[in-house]
C-alpha cells in the first residue's frame, strides 16, 4: 500500500513538472507565431499602401518604408523587419538584436491585386525559452508540493491507522495496558536482557478476589469499572515504588491485563526480594480503598504470585506457569496475599498433577473403595444405620483417605460421576444387608457442593432408589453448612425436589461454618451432626455441644454426634439427651467385609461390641426421636 501510494504521488508530480512548462511552451510559441503574422499583415498592408500610391518608385523611398517598419503596435520584442522585392531583393529593413533561435512570418505585398514584394518579419525566441524555464521551474516547485501532498499526507494518515490497528493489536481496550501479545513480546526481550546482565527480574501475577461475584451481582459495567480501578492502582504503586529498586540506568517495567480478572507486572532489574515484597504490600493494601460502584462502595482485595527470574531458572511459558501457580497458593491461604514462586510449591503442584492424572480413569479401573462406620441410637444403643465414607485404593501407594484426594475430585469435575457412583454403591450394599437378614439399616452418603449443584441430582437418586427398591427414608445426604449457606434459586430448587423424593437431609459438621441460623428454618433438615470439634472436648468444654443439642430439640431435628471415642464423651452426651452418636468408640470406618462382621457381632450381643450401652444412662427427659423410618434392630 505504501509503495503504491509513492509511486501515484511520483507520477502525479511528475505530470505537473513536465505538463506546465510545455504548456507554457506551446502557447508561448503560437502566441508568438499568431503576433508575427499579424505584424506581418499589419506592415504588408501599409506597404501595399505606399506601393500603390507610387508604383515605379516606392523601391527608392527607403525612408519612407524605415518608418513603416519601426512602427511596433504589439509589443518590445526585439524583431528583423524587411521588405523584399519580387526577385527576393532586400529593399529595405529594420534590424533590432535577434539572436538564434528565432521564428519569422512572412507576407504578400500587392500593387493593383498584383504581388510585387514580400514583408518579412523575424522574432527571437529567447524571451519564450527564458520563460519556459521559469514555467519549468514553477513545475518543479509545485510537482515536488503535489508529491509531498499526495505522499506525506495519505502515508501519514496509512501510518496512524496502522499505528491505532498495532495498538489495538497490543493494548487491552478496557484499561489501556499491554495485552498477552505484548506483554509475552517484553517479557522476552526481559528474559534476554537478564541473562546477557545477570541483573534479576521479578514477575508479579495478580488476579482479583471473587471477581466473578461482582459481575454476577452488580452487573459487566461494574465489572469493568472495578478493573480499571485495578489498573489505575498497580500504576501508581508500581511508579511510586520503581525507584527503590531500581539501579540509576534501569526503568524498565510492564503491567499488563492478560485477560479477565488477571494483571501482570514485570519489574526488571529487582534489586532485591525485600523490595518486591514490598511493592507487593503497598499493591495489596491499595486495592482495599473503597470504591464506589454504581452507587456501591466496594473493598476490592487480590492475590499475587511472584517468580523471580533467573533465581526460578524457567523459559517464559514456565515462568507465567510458576507466577500463576503462586498466585494460586494465596488464594488457598486466604487470599489477599502474596506468594513467592518455591521448590517446595512447585513439587506440591506435581503431585497435584500426578494426583489428578492417577485419578482420571480410577473409576472405570475399580479403584475406588467404600467403607462403613456404624451409627448407633444413643439412648436404645441400637445400630440405626452407618455413613459411607470414599477411599481410594491408589495403585503403589495403597489406601488413601478422603482429605488426599477429593479437593482434587471436585477441582478436576469427577467428583461427579464418582458421587453417583458412591450412591449406586451403597445403595446396592443396602439391598445386600437386606437379604442377609440385616434389613432396616440407613444409609448416609456426604455430597460435595459440585454435586449438589448438579440439576440431576434429584433425578438420579431417584432412579437409583427405584432400580433397587429402597425406601427413600434410609438414605440421608449429608451437606456442608457452608453448602447451604449459598441459599440461591438452584440450591432450594434442588432441596424441594430432593424432599419430593422422599430422602432425608442432614447438615454436616453443624457448627464449624459461619452459621446463619435462619436457612434452618428455610430449608427442609431433619438432623444436625455435631462436629468432632465439639465432641472433643467433652465434658471440660460443653457450652457449645449443649447449645447445639438445644437449638436442633427446639426445631424438631435429630442430632448425631460424631468423634465420640471416650466414655466420659458418652456419658455426658447423654446428659446433653444426644440421639445419635458415631465415632471410633463405637466403631472405625470399615470394609465391607469387616462392617458385615460386625454388624453380625453386634446383633449377636457381642460383649466387646456392646458393653458400651450398660453406662449408667441419664435419666430419659423425652422420647427417642426416630433416626428413621423404620427400625426393626433390637437393643
Amino acid at each position: 500500500m505504501e509503495r503504491l501510494l509513492v509511486l501515484i504521488a511520483g507520477f502525479v508530480a511528475l505530470s505537473v513538472m513536465l505538463l506546465l512548462p510545455a504548456t507554457a511552451a506551446y502557447s508561448g510559441y503560437q502566441s508568438t507565431v499568431n503576433i508575427l503574422r499579424t505584424e506581418a499583415e499589419i506592415n504588408a498592408r501599409l506597404t501595399s499602401q505606399l506601393v500603390n500610391a507610387n508604383p515605379e518608385l516606392w523601391k527608392v523611398e527607403t525612408l519612407r518604408l524605415e518608418e513603416l517598419l519601426r512602427r511596433r503596435p504589439l509589443d518590445r520584442t526585439p524583431e528583423v523587419r524587411s521588405v523584399l522585392d519580387a526577385a527576393g531583393a532586400l529593399v529595405s529593413a529594420v534590424r533590432d538584436e535577434v539572436g538564434a533561435p528565432h521564428v519569422e512570418a512572412a507576407s504578400p505585398v500587392y500593387d493593383s491585386g498584383r504581388v510585387v514584394g514580400t514583408l518579412r518579419v523575424q522574432r527571437s525566441l529567447r524571451p519564450l525559452l527564458v520563460q519556459t524555464a521559469w514555467f519549468a521551474l514553477l513545475g518543479v516547485l509545485l510537482g515536488g508540493a503535489v508529491f509531498t501532498a499526495l505522499k506525506v499526507l495519505p502515508l501519514r494518515a496509512l501510518h496512524r491507522t496502522q499505528e491505532r490497528l498495532v495498538h489495538e493489536a497490543t493494548h487491552d481496550a478496557l484499561t489501556g495496558l499491554p495485552n498477552r501479545v505484548l506483554f509475552r513480546d517484553r517479557l522476552e526481550q526481559a528474559m534476554r536482557r537478564c541473562e546477557r546482565t545477570g541483573r534479576p527480574m521479578a514477575l508479579l501475577y495478580l488476579d482479583v478476589d471473587r471477581f466473578k461475584d461482582i459481575n454476577d451481582s452488580l452487573g459487566h459495567e461494574a465489572g469493568d469499572r472495578v478493573l480499571r480501578h485495578v489498573a489505575r492502582i498497580l500504576q501508581s504503586c508500581v511508579e511510586a515504588g520503581i525507584q527503590r529498586m531500581r539501579r540509576s540506568a534501569d526503568s524498565e517495567f510492564t503491567i499488563a491485563r492478560l485477560g479477565g480478572d488477571e494483571f501482570t507486572v514485570l519489574l526488571e532489574s529487582a534489586a532485591a526480594m525485600q523490595d518486591v515484597s514490598s511493592l507487593a504490600e503497598r499493591i495489596l493494601e491499595a486495592l482495599q480503598a473503597p470504591v464506589a460502584v454504581g452507587g456501591n462502595e466496594l473493598v476490592v482485595s487480590g492475590s499475587l504470585g511472584i517468580a523471580l527470574y533467573p533465581h526460578d531458572h524457567a523459559t517464559l511459558d514456565t515462568l507465567l506457569c510458576q507466577a500463576d501457580m503462586a498466585m494460586y497458593r494465596a488464594k488457598d491461604l486466604g487470599r489477599n496475599t502474596y506468594q513467592y514462586f518455591n521448590d517446595e510449591l512447585n513439587r506440591s503442584i506435581q503431585h497435584r498433577i500426578a494426583l489428578e492424572q492417577s485419578l482420571r480413569g480410577a473409576l472405570e479401573r475399580g479403584e475406588f473403595r467404600l467403607h462403613y462406620q456404624p451409627k448407633a441410637h444413643l439412648a436404645t444403643g441400637a445400630v440405626t444405620g452407618v455413613e459411607a465414607l470414599l477411599r481410594w485404593e491408589r495403585p503403589g501407594f495403597g489406601l488413601v483417605g478422603p482429605d488426599a484426594f477429593i479437593p482434587a475430585l471436585e477441582e478436576s469435575r469427577l467428583i461427579v460421576p464418582v458421587g453417583a457412583w458412591v450412591i449406586e454403591t451403597a445403595c446396592a450394599q443396602l439391598v445386600a444387608w437386606d437379604r442377609a437378614g440385616m434389613a432396616g439399616l440407613s444409609m448416609a452418603v456426604n455430597l460435595s457442593a459440585r454435586q449438589f449443584h448438579d440439576r440431576d441430582l434429584p433425578q438420579r437418586i431417584a432412579d437409583i432408589l427405584r432400580t433397587h427398591d429402597i425406601a427413600p427414608c434410609r438414605l440421608e445426604l449429608e451437606l456442608t453448612e457452608s453448602l447451604l449457606m449459598e441459599d440461591n434459586e438452584l440450591s432450594r430448587k434442588i432441596l424441594l425436589e430432593l424432599a419430593r423424593v422422599g430422602v432425608r437431609v442432614a447438615i454436616d459438621d453443624f457448627g464449624t461454618g459461619h452459621s446463619s441460623l435462619a436457612y434452618l428454618k428455610r430449608f427442609k433438615v431433619d438432623t444436625l451432626k455435631m462436629d468432632r470439634s465439639f465432641v472433643r472436648d467433652l465434658p471440660h468444654d460443653a457450652a457449645i455441644a449443649t447449645a447445639v443439642t438445644a437449638l436442633a430439640h427446639s426445631l424438631s431435628l435429630s442430632v448425631v454426634c460424631e468423634g465420640v471415642e471416650t466414655a466420659e464423651q458418652l456419658a455426658f452426651l447423654r446428659t446433653l439427651d444426644c440421639d445419635a452418636i458415631q465415632g471410633f468408640f463405637l466403631g472405625r470406618p470399615m470394609p465391607v467385609p469387616a462392617i458385615d462382621d460386625w454388624l453380625r457381632r453386634h446383633r449377636a450381643g457381642d460383649e466387646a461390641l456392646t458393653a458400651w450401652r450398660r453406662l449408667a444412662p441419664a435419666a430419659p427427659r423425652r422420647e427417642p426421636r426416630r433416626l428413621v423410618a423404620t427400625q426393626t434392630e433390637a437393643a
